[in-house]
């Protein structure tokens, strides 16, 4: 039974995750009786899901097993029970939940490596589950040798071994073990893969499983030419303000890219700004479709606190916020005032104005004034033309005078006898 051992040092404190199945107590037992050489501490971590009544028997032998051992042992203990009576999958929350504690422990007994048993079988597996569920596309294909965590690095030194090779260790060596009978059910999409597809290939001569693993190699370097772009295509086209609550870029140059560096990207940035939502290729490929379209502006949500907008040809993800409610500003004098994210100076030299100027959004209805010709313009069409998202229409100050004749419409228009008087710059712009 092959176990790669040059996944850590010989001074590392190693933890072991062990279920008690064939796969990490035959890994432990090795690690202990024939590998001790490779480490220098080891300490075991044990997840009891309470779902089978076997649970509590395998805590007490795992228990037992590291007693006997001198292997330090920790134990979790999972409440499913919840979402088990609401009929809902429990695998991706108890990963959640696993992984959660693993992190909370490794870091508490700072260790540097944590081991799991995922075997070659279990590689095979991976791959054709994520090729025939369409998981394929924006991540790795299989499992890796070594990944890395926030405090530590995650091993698979069982990468390389078959199962028959851990069954035969087993067997020489009478390792104690537990065997889940669930594993056998194949009315699980994975466990039909292990127990009936894969034999099935193997069965066949002009057939071989191992191809699959060339496929991943494959995969992954294809894979790491779209990240390639996808990081050349950020550092050129991605505007990201200093809280990292706004990212733009073009919505032409984003419609350029091929749907799958679309998703990558995507998926990058939003890693970026901690958004974990697990968005789907159809969820991917319907916002592609509305993004392609001649639709001027399109909101799409991404979370409780985060949206993309799409202005014209701005592409925007950022953070949701309130609109404030702005409140109408009767002037009476020069002066520098603010109104949401503008401030407006309001010079006195030449003023050709009687007071009050009143500084307000936009009401429906509202014209302007054309400078240098005859007619009005409404407001309406201002913004349109000038690509004015609908967020930023609602926050415009418009300026009109003691007649309510608008004079100014934030940096877009001002009256061409009051242009030396009035000054409207957004905060934050050059």
């Amino acid at each position: 039974m092959e176990v790669n051992t040059s996944l850590w040092d010989e001074k590392d404190h190693i933890v072991i995750a062990v279920s008690t199945g064939i796969d990490s107590m035959c890994l432990l037992h090795r690690l202990l009786h024939e590998l001790s050489h490779t480490y220098a501490r080891i300490s075991c971590l044990h997840i009891n899901h309470g779902l089978r009544e076997a649970s509590q028997q395998e805590e007490v032998f795992i228990r037992d097993f590291c007693a006997q051992h001198n292997v330090p042992c920790y134990v979790k203990r999972l409440d499913l029970s919840g979402l088990v009576q609401q009929g809902k999958s429990i695998q991706a929350d108890a990963r959640q939940q696993r992984y959660a504690w693993f992190d909370e422990m490794m870091q508490q007994l700072e260790a540097d490596a944590l081991l799991t048993a995922h075997h070659l079988n279990d590689q095979l597996e991976t791959i054709f589950y994520r090729v025939f569920t369409g998981r394929s596309t924006r991540s790795s294909l299989g499992m890796d040798n070594v990944s890395w965590r926030e405090h530590y690095k995650l091993c698979r030194p069982l990468l390389n071994t078959y199962k028959a090779d851990i069954r035969s260790y087993q067997q020489s060596h009478q390792v104690p073990y537990y065997e889940d009978a669930s594993n056998s059910d194949n009315k699980y999409a994975r466990n039909d893969i292990r127990n009936r597809l894969l034999p099935s290939i193997d069965d066949n001569a002009d057939l071989d499983t191992a191809q699959l693993l060339k496929l991943k190699a494959w995969h992954d370097i294809q894979l790491q030419h779209t990240r390639q772009r996808v990081n050349e295509f950020i550092q050129q086209e991605v505007a990201i303000n200093t809280d990292r609550t706004h990212m733009q870029f073009s919505r032409d140059a984003f419609n350029q890219l091929d749907n799958i560096t679309k998703m990558v990207l995507l998926d990058q940035l939003f890693e970026s700004i901690d958004l974990w939502n697990s968005f789907s290729e159809k969820n991917y490929e319907e916002w592609f479709e509305q993004i392609n379209s001649r639709v001027a502006q399109i909101e799409i949500t991404l979370s409780e606190t985060w949206i993309i907008q799409i202005a014209y040809d701005k592409f925007i993800i950022m953070a949701k916020k309130e609109a404030p409610i702005l409140k109408e500003q009767v002037v009476t004098q020069p002066g520098t005032y603010r109104f949401g994210d503008y401030v407006i100076t309001i010079h006195a030299q030449n003023a050709c104005w009687e007071w009050p100027l009143t500084i307000r959004t936009r009401r429906n209805g509202d014209k302007i004034k054309m400078n240098g010709r005859e007619g009005h313009k409404k407001v309406s069409r201002l913004f349109i033309d000038n690509k004015v998202s609908n967020d930023e229409r609602a926050q415009m100050p418009l300026i009109e005078d003691q007649q309510h004749t608008i004079i100014a419409v934030g940096h877009l228009y001002i009256k061409s006898n009051y242009k030396d008087n009035i000054e409207i710059k957004k905060i934050g712009d050059e």
